[in-house]
């Protein structure tokens, strides 16, 4: 897998990586996003430390994430259910 070296720029910070070419489109987009809530969260509360804006951060996305999670387990629930309703309309006899 070949990477690219990265240079990313989140709340006034330069962060160097290394990438899979393949993902440094989705690397670039994830720090415009998390640089995006940064901003945004310190402008909403700009006497709050840089620590305490990180973890909000972090623990937004990971909440969103879980919700997105659950969203996707019950779609697959149901993509199952469809499937087992199909399988027993066309083989009545199983």
């Amino acid at each position: 897998m070949e990477t690219q070296a990265v240079t990313i720029q989140i709340f006034g910070r330069t962060l160097k990586f290394n990438c899979p070419v393949d993902e440094v489109d989705a690397l670039n987009n994830a720090a415009k996003d998390l640089d995006a809530r940064l901003t945004n969260l310190r402008e909403k509360s700009p006497h709050v430390g840089s620590d305490q804006l990180i973890m909000t951060a972090a623990l937004n996305i990971s909440y969103e994430l879980s919700k997105e999670k659950e969203k996707s387990s019950e779609f697959g629930d149901r993509l199952k259910m469809l499937q087992q309703l199909l399988d027993s309309a066309l083989n009545p006899n199983n």
